[in-house]
């Protein structure tokens, strides 16, 4: 048996990232699996996207974190 992340937190400062796993099936052959990320600061969503790779949306969650968070 195989256990499979389904969703991943991280934080910087005080903004919150999230990467989590969603699938559709829009009646297709094949499901399509996206990966949904977010930024949030104080429980406000800040900036938020899908994609299709894990790593992907992991990067492009922490390139949305404002810079001034960064220092």
């Amino acid at each position: 048996m195989e256990w499979e992340a389904q969703k991943l937190c991280s934080k910087i400062g005080e903004y919150e990232l999230f990467v989590e796993k969603q699938k559709q099936d829009w009646d297709c052959d094949q499901p399509l699996d996206q990966w949904k990320w977010a930024v949030v600061f104080h429980g406000t969503i800040v900036a938020s996207g899908v994609t299709i790779e894990m790593e992907d949306a992991k990067r492009i969650a922490k390139a949305s974190v404002p810079k001034d968070a960064l220092a």
